[in-house]
């Protein structure tokens, strides 16, 4: 491809990034920041993985799972990647294990989102969704380990449009849109009828933390320069690779806040097993320390330490269940109140996403459910978290799972067309989901009730469920509910009157 052509596509890696025009008034700031030199990276695809192995590297496929996943082509999907230090984790760590070990059946089953939640409709400069009060910024196509389960497989992998974003175009957005928002808003405007200012971003990719101090410092400071006052920091990298949080990068760090003392940095951190901070010996047992808890991996402990010693840095964690690595009630529960212990605020725990590739995967949405608020109990209320979808229509949680009601209990006999809209109505039980963050304003905690399906692993398994839609307007939420009771009440109507006395008098 010419430049001339890359210049009119606008493909990643071609867009200007302009960091001479973004750095020349900061000469003597970017002369003091510091980097350093990491070799981070161990492809495990099979020549380099048996180059691994053969000097004296973590093993963990067999000769005949190699073969195996080379005749699936799994690196087609998304090439297995690791850094040795994960790679020796994951060798001790069966859940750690099957997070970034390739599985042949990745491949068996392809169906799924190719862009997971439609982002690209919320994405109105290259690089940058704005979706919520939040815009998110693609920063970096690289991880230092790539999780199988990826939900941003997709831009990892250039399947989809998305791209790197330039500051420079991003910064220009966000004043650009501020300005509207301070011009639309009025002082005796409601909250429905005001515009929501960008105060807030998150840097993701890919993971921020894999490059450099100075490109870092590129997006942090031009957030802060236009007006954001929290930045958020994506990253798994504390499990990855936690050598990363050295002294020249919390130098960086420093070194912005000086400049930029009224701007908040979140770390949304990514532990997904409890095996990625607890030290376990050689039958994989954790291991009790002198002060009764369990023993932690120092450098990983060492790392988060000198984050919360910072005022100005929180750490939340967020992960979904995904099966074989965490779907299970006493991991989740042990994960939870180990971050906690830490300082590590629990903040969402996921549905694993319809991503292509999804199903090989997945925990259905119920069983999640279960394994989640299992987990919940015995802890506190500082330690629990949510268990969340991230949707086209925004954050819905999942509030609860409902088993079918017996009316006989209730002394009601129901007539034979009654009793079988009520069979066909609750019979499955129900499914209740609220819109816990969402773009709109008119569906905000509202809910979405449907039917249940212990086979559902999206949103898209209850589409043909919903009796009540809370993503829709006005008397359009009952409409489902209003299709399938029709068939049920014409020709019967004579009952209605009847029925309504049975359960007064039973009420």
């Amino acid at each position: 491809m010419t430049k001339t052509e890359a210049k009119n596509n606008k493909i990643a890696g071609t867009r200007p990034k302009k960091k001479k025009e973004i750095r020349s008034s900061l000469s003597n700031v970017y002369g003091s920041i510091k980097e350093s030199n990491f070799n981070r990276y161990i492809s495990h695809d099979i020549y380099q993985y048996q180059k691994y192995v053969n000097d004296g590297g973590a093993q963990l496929y067999s000769k005949n799972e190699l073969e195996d996943i080379k005749i699936a082509g799994v690196s087609d999907r998304l090439p297995p990647r690791a850094t040795a230090y994960y790679m020796d984790l994951a060798s001790r760590s069966e859940g750690v294990r099957n997070l970034i070990k390739a599985r042949p059946e990745e491949t068996e089953d392809l169906s799924g989102e190719r862009d997971p939640s439609n982002q690209l409709k919320y994405s109105p400069v290259p690089g940058l969704l704005h979706k919520y009060e939040l815009i998110l910024l693609y920063v970096v196509r690289a991880c230092s380990s790539w999780c199988r389960y990826c939900y941003r497989s997709d831009f990892l992998t250039g399947k989809t449009e998305k791209d790197i974003g330039s500051i420079k175009e991003i910064t220009d957005y966000i004043e650009s849109y501020n300005e509207k928002v301070e011009a639309h808003n009025k002082p005796d405007m409601s909250m429905q009828e005001r515009m929501i200012p960008i105060r807030e971003a998150l840097l993701s990719g890919g993971d921020p933390m894999v490059l450099s101090n100075k490109n870092l410092f590129d997006y942090m400071n031009g957030l802060a320069s236009a007006g954001v006052r929290m930045i958020r920091i994506g990253t798994k990298e504390l499990a990855f690779f936690p050598q990363r949080f050295d002294d020249n990068f919390f130098a960086m760090i420093d070194l912005f806040h000086e400049l930029h003392p009224r701007v908040g940095l979140a770390f949304m951190v990514h532990f997904t097993h409890p095996d990625e901070i607890l030290q376990t010996d050689e039958n994989g047992e954790h291991i009790v320390g002198a002060d009764g808890g369990f023993n932690r991996i120092e450098i990983t402990q060492n790392a988060i330490i000198r984050l919360r010693s910072r005022y100005y840095v929180t750490l939340e964690n967020q992960t979904p269940i995904i099966d074989s690595v965490n779907d299970n009630p006493h991991t989740l529960h042990l994960l939870q109140k180990e971050l906690k212990r830490l300082g590590i605020n629990n903040h969402y725990y996921f549905q694993c996403r319809e991503i292509e590739g999804h199903r090989a995967f997945a925990v259905p949405v119920e069983e999640a459910w279960r394994i989640h608020t299992q987990s919940q109990i015995g802890l506190s209320g500082i330690e629990k978290s949510r268990f969340s979808m991230s949707t086209e229509s925004g954050k819905m949680e999942v509030v609860s799972v409902i088993d079918a009601p017996n009316f006989a209990n209730f002394a009601i006999d129901l007539p034979p067309i009654w009793q079988k809209a009520v069979d066909e109505l609750l019979g499955d039980g129900l499914v209740i989901f609220k819109m816990h963050r969402t773009p709109y304003v008119g569906m905000q905690s509202d809910l979405v009730i449907a039917r249940r399906n212990p086979e559902a692993l999206w949103i898209t398994g209850y589409e043909d469920r919903i009796i009540y839609d809370g993503r829709k307007e006005g008397d359009e939420k009952y409409a489902p509910l209003a299709k399938f009771l029709k068939p049920f009440i014409e020709g019967n109507e004579q009952l209605i009157p009847e029925m309504l006395e049975k359960i007064v008098a039973v009420g």
